[in-house]
């Protein structure tokens, strides 16, 4: 980019005039040299009003006693010292007069410490203010983005400012802050540690109430198959005398098959079930040698 296109040829607002020389010849600036000092500046207009005064002074040879009044004469672009405060600062106004009480500013200078500046316009002073307040948060938030801290659900982004200012009770507070942050913590741990243990001792008793149970059913299990067995057994009819006589399991001896005499017939024999609580009732067996037989 040209640096015209920034600032025209005639824009001075970016530079300033000095002139060591001019001070050394003539001395400090006071309120009667400091607009013949401020002639020698590139600021200065030689088509103004002034210099037509100056002009018509160097052809007369008579000193120019009041300027500002002899000012009042002319219409057009003039230069006038509108403040005073020697030897430090100066300031200068450049405006147009349409009449002896009517004038309109242009531009103004100012003379500070022997240098003259231009004074920016409304314009440039807001943009400029604008442009550096921009810039600053720009860099402040990509400050902040580096050194941002950690999030927590609790507190969100937090970061911890301390003030220098503060007396040691603030440091107290701080210290109170981060114990009870701290036991705020250690308490959630606890209470996370406790709720594992609980948890794990909660697993341990349903393994122990599992394991009883699948005990009571292979029991259940072995007692019930073993009842089957023994009453399938009790419930089988008996094929032949001599098998039923072999499978008695009462005391009672039982009769021969074959008899020399005739008996009477043996009673009715009761035997208990040695596996069940009821009472069976044995069949009677016949013997070949009985009465009802020989008859």
């Amino acid at each position: 980019m040209d640096v015209n296109d920034l600032h025209p040829p005639d824009d001075y607002s970016h530079r300033f005039f000095i002139w060591h020389e001019w001070i050394q010849a003539n001395g400090p600036l006071t309120t009667e040299n400091v607009f013949e000092y401020f002639t020698t500046s590139m600021f200065y207009d030689k088509q103004s009003n002034n210099q037509v005064l100056r002009m018509q002074t160097i052809h007369t040879g008579m000193p120019l006693v009041n300027e500002a009044e002899e000012l009042k004469r002319f219409t057009g672009v003039e230069f006038a010292v509108v403040h005073a405060q020697p030897p430090s600062l100066f300031i200068i106004h450049k405006r147009e007069r349409f009449s002896p009480e009517e004038v309109k500013p242009l531009a103004a200078y100012f003379i500070m410490n022997n240098r003259i500046y231009q004074s920016p316009d409304i314009y440039t002073v807001l943009s400029n203010r604008l442009l550096t307040s921009l810039c600053s948060i720009q860099t402040s938030l990509e400050t902040l983005r580096r050194h941002r801290p950690d999030y927590t659900p609790r507190t969100g982004f937090v970061w911890p400012i301390v003030d220098p200012s503060l007396s040691t009770d603030g440091n107290k507070k701080q210290d109170d802050l981060n114990s009870q942050d701290e036991q705020e913590i250690s308490s959630a741990s606890d209470s996370k540690a406790s709720s594992t243990s609980g948890s794990s001792k909660k697993l341990q008793n349903n393994m122990l109430l599992m394991n009883a149970m699948r005990a009571t059913a292979a029991h259940s299990k072995g007692a019930l198959s073993s009842s089957a067995l023994t009453r399938s057994a009790e419930s089988l009819p008996p094929e032949a005398p001599g098998l039923m006589t072999a499978n008695r399991s009462s005391a009672t001896p039982a009769p021969t098959s074959v008899a020399p005499t005739p008996k009477a017939a043996p009673p009715e024999t009761s035997t208990k079930s040695s596996t069940g609580p009821s009472k069976k009732k044995r069949k009677r067996t016949i013997n070949a040698s009985s009465p009802e037989n020989t008859a």
